[in-house]
């Protein structure tokens, strides 16, 4: 079974795991981060079933990325200082951080291997277009919306040549074509209890939302998307 969903917000923020203080974002939701939020849609409170599904994210609109600046705490309790009637001893620091510009995506999830019984939980949620949780982009003040795209029944094909709308794996045989832009990202594919990240992988994205022209490759039918799961 695979179902596919589009998701957006005004602002969106997808840091590096094995980053505390991380200014930078991804361009696209890693697989983590859409497993967070089919978490946050299906009100689960242990999603880590869904590490045996595989996903697609298509770029459908991705205005750039702006900067800015906020005050935070930096070990924020170990700074705390009760004894003074509260406040902080030290430890004040200003962080930078990345937000992407009015993201939107498409997303394809693969939940052929996933456990039935939370298959089920996830697709009967998915279909009511609402939320347990709060959805968010990324972070939590970047508050998200969705729609349900439906089940699809995909078409494996293979050809010599293909454009493809996913992003995908950087070891594919691909071309760069003009007026198009890409960039590259090392993504987690799998967490752990202890938000443990692995499987890491490299990947290609066009962030205009353009196809990415593939040669010998394998790809899956998704409605009009052709698809190249992670």
């Amino acid at each position: 079974m695979v179902v596919g969903f589009e998701v957006w917000a005004d602002f969106g923020h997808f840091s590096h795991p094995a980053t505390v203080y991380s200014s930078l974002t991804y361009p696209v939701p890693p697989k983590t981060t859409v497993m967070g939020m089919l978490g946050a849609i299906a009100g689960l409170d242990e999603y880590l079933g869904l590490n045996a599904m595989r996903y697609g994210v298509v770029v459908r609109r991705l205005e750039g990325k702006r900067r800015f600046c906020f005050n935070g705490i930096k070990e924020a309790l170990k700074e705390l200082d009760p004894k003074k009637g509260g406040g902080f001893r030290k430890g004040r620091k200003q962080f930078y951080r990345e937000l992407l510009l009015r993201p939107h995506y498409s997303i394809y999830c693969d939940l052929r291997a996933v456990e039935e019984d939370l298959r089920q939980k996830v697709v009967g949620s998915l279909q009511t277009q609402r939320a347990y949780y709060p959805l968010y982009m990324g972070i939590n003040f970047c508050l998200a919306q969705y729609r349900y795209l439906g089940e699809f029944e995909p078409k494996t094909e293979r050809q010599d040549e293909m454009w493809i709308d996913s992003i995908v794996p950087l070891g594919y045989d691909f071309a760069i074509e003009p007026n198009k832009q890409y960039t590259d990202v090392r993504m987690a594919r799998s967490i752990q209890k202890g938000r443990l990240f692995g499987d890491f992988a490299d990947y290609l994205v066009e962030t205009t939302g353009q196809p990415i022209l593939c040669k010998n490759v394998e790809f899956d039918v998704v409605g009009e998307k052709k698809i190249v799961w992670s």
